[in-house]
């Protein structure tokens, strides 16, 4: 799975959401670099539930993007919020997965707008930026090198 990638995983396990398990959305922003000591995946996940980032709402300060569904693979307006952190998963995890389905690639446009967000984000470390930097440079986005690293 490369950088902006767009899943949906159906019946996510690792969250319960009132007791119902419910597909839930990720891109794909990157892979641990070759010298971890075990490789990851990272995702980034999105919610619709948009009223959260508007004026007065409990998310209006958080980095974030938000996705139309007639530009992007999603099947409905979202929003990733950067300041919610990864999910780091190993790719034997996400591979052949029944649950999970393969919607598209983000254009250059979107990934970038990713990308840009991304790497600002205080919650990942100077590591996990500089993978989803090499991830991105080898799925042919030319992004600039994370400053803090």
């Amino acid at each position: 799975m490369n950088a902006g990638t767009v899943i949906k995983w159906n019946k996510f396990k690792d969250r319960e959401y009132g007791g119902e398990l419910k597909p839930r959305w990720f891109v794909c922003v990157g892979h641990t670099g070759l010298l971890a000591s075990h490789e990851l995946c990272y995702l980034f996940t999105t919610t619709t539930q948009l009223e959260q980032f508007e004026a007065g709402g409990p998310r209006e300060h958080h980095t974030f993007c938000k996705f139309d569904p007639n530009k992007t693979p999603f099947e409905y307006e979202c929003i990733m919020d950067f300041d919610e952190g990864l999910y780091p998963y190993p790719p034997a995890k996400l591979e052949n997965n029944p649950d999970i389905e393969i919607k598209g690639i983000l254009d250059e446009q979107n990934m970038r707008m990713v990308y840009n967000r991304a790497v600002r984000s205080p919650l990942l470390s100077p590591t996990e930026k500089l993978d989803i930097y090499d991830s991105f440079i080898k799925a042919g986005i030319d992004v600039k090198k994370p400053s803090k690293v």
